[in-house]
């Protein structure tokens, strides 16, 4: 036998129990027969849960019975959300009840699941209604409580993500009778107020009787007409009200509602800096391979009067060609003669200065018959070669009755897009130009 026992005062050992049994079931759910139901003035409701073999003792206090919709009665089969306690003055196990509703599918279940149907068949949940939300808010309203944790979550995270964001708080109760009525009062004075490009709705999590407000109709409506885009942030990500099905974008916390309206500050310099460091080599880059493609076309387009200069060119060395070849001719046959009429006279031969004579008399006949001819083929080529040029020239095409239209800035003028109305021409027919002003654009058909 332990010789040392631990001893234990009765209330001692009361508070371990309710200690131990604090931290094990902090918060729990229980489903069972309700039954002793007593209602005292003070509003705090006490009653017991059983079922074949067993019972709880329950409290729900004032503050949590007043704002549950669910009004308990004997005989009901219920689920409670509660804390597992120790009552010390006596040494009972109790259950602390924050939340009580309908086992099975419940009430508030069903009203939700019915509205959801009716409003999914009027369409209120559908995409094509939903409004884009802006990328960069220039002015966030907020409808919730003014002292909700929400509200700070929110407004914590824009000072963090976005600090220059101007907020604008709607208050309005998110719990209780009275509660749509004010998220409704909310919504139109936002809308009055027209300040705001973008309305977040929100509060913190709860139980369904918590999140009810946001699951009414009113509050659904006032949402689907709001102008104004509506970003809900109602509860924890698996809460799922009414409103966040209305709703243009659904968060799946007030703090996420606040990431998804507030670009990051830090992030966005970041992107800016990379951005200024690309921008300069991106512009060099640009103008490098503008200029390459204006050398490349300059290469490429040659204008009609330099093709006409280039033709005239090669005509001007063709001429001094031809002539510089007759005069070589005339010089090689001079010299010829020269060199005949000195043999002539070395050897005087009357007879052979005779021969020599009709020799040469044939030789310069057929010599001014082959220039002539030799000239006539140039002029010829000449001729066409002109004719040729004349056919490509754009002055030929001003011969035929057309014209050329010049901007002010003396470009080519090749759509009306390129002037209007009012502006002055320049068009040049085949022997003028002419000054003119717009007076009419039309279309060809």
């Amino acid at each position: 036998m332990n010789q040392n026992p631990t001893i234990f005062k009765v209330s001692e050992l009361a508070d371990e129990m309710r200690r131990l049994m604090e931290a094990s079931y902090p918060e729990i759910w229980i489903e069972g027969e309700l039954s002793s139901l007593s209602s005292p003035a003070s509003g705090h409701l006490y009653f017991s849960l059983k079922d074949e073999r067993s019972q709880l003792r329950c409290a729900m206090f004032k503050g949590r019975a007043s704002v549950n919709r669910y009004r308990p009665k004997v005989g009901d089969l219920v689920r409670v959300r509660a804390k597992i306690s120790v009552y010390t003055a006596r040494g009972d196990l109790q259950c602390i009840v924050q939340y009580i509703e309908e086992a099975g599918e419940g009430i508030l279940q069903r009203r939700y699941e019915e509205l959801k149907q009716k409003l999914n068949a009027e369409g209120l949940f559908s995409q094509a209604h939903k409004q884009a939300v802006p990328k960069f808010a220039q002015c966030i309203g907020l409808v919730t409580s003014s002292s909700g944790a929400a509200v700070r979550d929110i407004l914590t995270t824009l000072q963090r993500r976005c600090p220059g964001i101007p907020v604008i708080i709607y208050p309005s109760l998110v719990q209780g009778d009275t509660a749509a009525a004010s998220i409704v009062a909310a919504i139109n004075a936002a809308v009055a107020h027209q300040h705001c490009d973008v309305l977040i709705v929100s509060r913190g999590g709860g139980s369904l009787e918590d999140l009810w407000s946001f699951n009414d109709e009113q509050v659904a409506r006032a949402i689907y007409n709001c102008p104004i885009p509506v970003v809900s942030g109602v509860g924890h990500e698996v809460d799922v009200t009414i409103a966040d099905l209305v709703a243009d974008l659904r968060a799946p916390t007030p703090t996420a509602a606040a990431e998804l309206l507030s670009p990051d500050t830090t992030q966005l310099q970041t992107q800016l800096n990379a951005l200024g460091q690309r921008l300069p080599l991106s512009i060099k880059r640009q103008f490098q391979r503008r200029a390459q493609n204006v050398d490349m076309t300059g290469r490429q387009l040659v204008h009609p009067r330099q093709q006409l200069s280039n033709k005239f060119e090669r005509l001007g060395k063709l001429s001094a060609a031809l002539v510089s070849g007759q005069q070589r001719q005339r010089q090689y046959r001079r010299d010829r003669l020269n060199a005949q009429g000195q043999r002539l006279t070395r050897n005087n031969p009357i007879k052979q200065i005779r021969q020599h004579q009709a020799q040469q008399n044939d030789v310069t006949k057929r010599l001014r018959g082959a220039e002539q001819r030799l000239l006539n083929h140039a002029q010829e080529r000449l001729r066409a070669m002109g004719n040729q040029l004349h056919l490509v020239s754009p002055l030929a095409t001003l011969d035929r009755g057309f014209a050329i239209a010049h901007t002010e800035n003396n470009a080519v003028l090749k759509h009306g897009a390129q002037t209007s109305v009012g502006a002055t021409i320049r068009v040049r027919v085949s022997d003028a130009q002419l000054g003119c002003t717009v007076d009419e654009i039309t279309p060809n058909d």
